[in-house]
Formats: C-alpha cells, sequence, structure tokens
C-alpha cells in the first residue's frame, strides 16, 4: 500500500472544490474588514503609521476588488466543480453575478471618518 501524492489528492474534484471554496470565503472575510475600517490593521501593528487622507479610500478599493475577485473564486468554484460548466458566456455571467453578489457582501457599517494631517 502506497501513501497518495499531494498531486493526487489535490486531484480530487471534492478536495479542489472545498479548497477554492474556502479561499473564496478567506478572501471575502478578510476583505470585509479591509472595508469596513481600512486602517484598523495597520493601527494595531504599525501604530507609528502616519495615516494619510489618500490611504483608507486606497485600501477600502483594494478590498472591495478582493471581495468581488473572492466571489468569483466561490462562483466559479460552483459553477465548473459542482455543475461542470464551462465556455465564454458563463465566464461573462459569473462576472456579472460575482458584481451582484459583492455588492451585497460588502459592510454598511463603515469607519468613514476623514484623517487631518497636522502639520
Amino acid at each position: 500500500m502506497r501513501m497518495a501524492g499531494v498531486a493526487e489528492i489535490l486531484s480530487n474534484p471534492i478536495v479542489a472544490f472545498a479548497l477554492r471554496a474556502a479561499l473564496g470565503a478567506y478572501i471575502v472575510w478578510m476583505a470585509r474588514g479591509f472595508y469596513a475600517d481600512p486602517l484598523g490593521y495597520f493601527r494595531k501593528w504599525m501604530p507609528g503609521l502616519v495615516e494619510l487622507p489618500w490611504m483608507r479610500s486606497a485600501i477600502r478599493g483594494a478590498a472591495c476588488f478582493c471581495v468581488w475577485g473572492g466571489c468569483f473564486i466561490v462562483l466559479t468554484a460552483v459553477a465548473t466543480q459542482i455543475f461542470d460548466l464551462h465556455g465564454v458566456t458563463l465566464a461573462v455571467a459569473l462576472v456579472l453575478l460575482a458584481t451582484a453578489v459583492a455588492y451585497f457582501l460588502l459592510p454598511r457599517n463603515v469607519d468613514s471618518t476623514r484623517v487631518t494631517i497636522e502639520r
């Protein structure tokens, strides 16, 4: 009896789906936190960081893209691994569906305070 190699384990459709769904869900979960409080993580780990006004919107924009990307990963995993769907039409539908899902998953209560720079 031989041990299964990593490639053999990862080629299992159930494992492939579980990893993709978990990755997409984790990206959405992390990005929602960054969207809600863009500089919260940096305040905890780099208290000396000067918060410039552009940082908040740049991080929030990147977080919004990551929420969309995580939704796209999960939807693609479901469409291709479970329903065995493929094609350009599906790709367009997944992009639009991921956009709609991301809109509803974005946090509504966000820290929108503006940072002023004292000189």
